[in-house]
């Protein structure tokens, strides 16, 4: 299992590398003023309800679902329930979004509130939004277009969606390189898409506005994009898809209802996110941006490791429940959550100490100043605290997806958005948009905490010491490594920004070399994890040579 989520984990790392040069683009054209925050809030919308409809819940309800079919049924009525799954899940969503386009407002002022009356009361706050959207006022320019961006971009929805079904069944074959490599395309469609429209369309183009709306179709062509990489290979195992209504078949009907308690249970972060996107709202014009980009860097971390590891988990531990295999559940679960530490620890641990010249390299170019620079690294110091907890808590829901239990997760997300809204609340006062970003962090540990409980009750034997005991070694040593980043920072003065090149050539090597000094630490200390690492590598270059 966890070699085949090296396999998505490098390809997922080439996704999120490519991904910072996409937010470079963004951040270059721009920035982090109102025409950054519009394009962020609008495209978060899509990308929230993907979590409930695609590679979130669905996969989650779907892949268990079809391994049953094919085990009780056969292998031509798994191929036929797939179809007729995916052709229900896509037509029911290009619906959702000819019906969702009209009340895009709505849903754009719910996350641009403190925009609509600046300084005023939640409640006044209501009102310009009632009275802005029944036209008995304008609203402003940022909300007018927040909301076309929303109306261009929300059609990806149903195209991520359709995207991430093909994928799960390409996953449930075996097959994970592919499927982990649409989202590199998809950055590198809109790079191109979006240069090649600015270089060559007219001067007017580039005013943030104008590119804000560029950048919205750039979107949606990457989701064609998408579809069309996966579509012969998905076509090639024998699938195809069903276009209409099949909510009658057993199957079909199964994976929906399991849809219906996850969509809480696997969103809780995105949930989290909207929470947060809103009260940013109160604060100022850019906070929207900064917040998308320091959890964008955050979700760097947490989709080379966790999820790259959750991906090929739950196919994994679906077959050992099917099998009855407790003991292999226990090793799977142990596996997998220790697996996901030894890199998601020193990687929160690193992004916080090294905050500010990892996002100078990112994003530090056109309208993106050295002020914005600075906001957005203070925030992401914060959101690092809760990355590990979040991780863990997608794992752990994945073996309760496993085990068919998907209301203990949708509780947990319950009490995570309770935990979140206070605690944001709270925190966003002394701490601004770093106060919002840890409320995050809390909030999913507080679910993780309920879903532990759940799973206890599941099954037999919980690898809690084992998971607690390798946090504890990791995190020693990741303790080191920060001290070692820490003080190379301060050598190689990346306080301050020497530009792309100067700034590269010190932070790179002393990544390079902190990786080295954390991987030593826990050779030493005898860590499983590292010492199988170290075959596997003493193998590959055995072979090499």
């Amino acid at each position: 299992m966890l070699r085949s989520a090296g396999v998505v984990g490098v390809l997922t790392l080439l996704s999120r590398i490519t991904g910072m040069l996409q937010s470079r683009v963004v951040a270059y054209y721009l920035g982090a003023g109102p025409a950054g925050d519009a394009f962020f809030v609008a495209f978060r919308i899509p990308n929230l309800l993907r979590r409930f409809t695609a590679e979130g819940t669905m996969t989650s309800a779907f892949l268990p679902t079809i391994s049953e079919w094919e085990d009780k049924q056969g292998d031509e009525a798994a191929r036929d329930m797939a179809g007729r799954f995916l052709g229900t899940l896509g037509v029911t969503l290009a619906l959702f979004c000819v019906l969702a386009v009209p009340v895009m407002g709505l849903i754009t002022g719910l996350q641009m509130l403190g925009r609509l009356a600046p300084n005023a009361s939640w409640g006044t706050q209501f009102y310009c939004l009632k009275e802005v959207l029944l036209g008995h006022r304008a609203g402003p320019p940022q909300f007018e277009l927040t909301t076309l961006l929303a109306r261009i971009m929300f059609p990806y929805l149903a195209l991520v969606s359709v995207t991430a079904g093909l994928s799960a069944v390409l996953n449930l074959k075996g097959r994970f390189g592919l499927p982990a490599s649409v989202s590199t395309l998809w950055n590198g469609v809109f790079i191109s898409f979006t240069v090649a429209c600015l270089a060559l369309g007219p001067a007017a183009w580039h005013v943030p506005e104008a590119a804000s709306i560029v950048l919205a179709v750039a979107t949606v062509v990457g989701g064609v994009a998408q579809i069309w990489m996966l579509w012969p290979s998905f076509r090639a195992l024998g699938y195809r898809v069903h276009w209409g209504f099949h909510f009658g078949h057993p199957g079909v009907r199964t994976a929906l209802k399991r849809m219906a308690p996850g969509i809480l249970g696997t969103g809780i972060h995105p949930i989290n996110v909207l929470i947060s996107t809103t009260l940013a709202s109160q604060l100022a014009v850019g906070a929207q941006t900064v917040l998308f980009n320091s959890n964008m860097m955050g979700e760097m971390v947490l989709g080379v490791f966790a999820t790259s590891v959750a991906t090929v988990s739950l196919p994994a531990m679906s077959r050992l429940v099917d099998a009855g295999d407790a003991q292999g559940l226990r090793k799977s679960l142990a596996g997998a959550l220790r697996g996901t530490a030894v890199m998601a620890i020193p990687g929160a641990v690193g992004m916080a100490v090294l905050a500010r010249p990892i996002i100078a390299i990112i994003f530090q170019t056109g309208r993106y100043g050295a002020k914005d620079v600075e906001w957005t690294a203070a925030t992401l110091a914060f959101q690092a605290v809760g990355l590990l907890f979040i991780a863990t808590g997608r794992i752990t829901a994945q073996c309760l997806y496993a085990l068919k239990d998907y209301r203990r997760p949708a509780y947990a997300a319950l009490l995570g958005m309770v935990v979140n809204v206070v605690l944001s609340y709270v925190l966003m006062k002394p701490l601004g948009t770093g106060g919002i970003a840890l409320a995050n962090g809390l909030a999913s540990l507080a679910g993780l905490g309920f879903l532990v409980l759940g799973l206890r009750r599941r099954m037999a034997s919980v690898p809690v010491r084992e998971v607690l005991g390798g946090w504890l070694v990791m995190g020693f040593a990741a303790g080191l490594m920060g001290l070692l980043a820490w003080g190379g920072a301060r050598f190689l003065d990346l306080s301050v920004f020497h530009g792309l090149g100067g700034t590269s050539l010190r932070l790179f090597p002393l990544i390079a070399l902190c990786a080295l000094f954390y991987a030593a630490v826990l050779l030493l200390l005898r860590v499983p994890e590292a010492s199988a690492m170290a075959s596997l590598l003493r193998r590959k270059l055995a072979r090499g040579r």
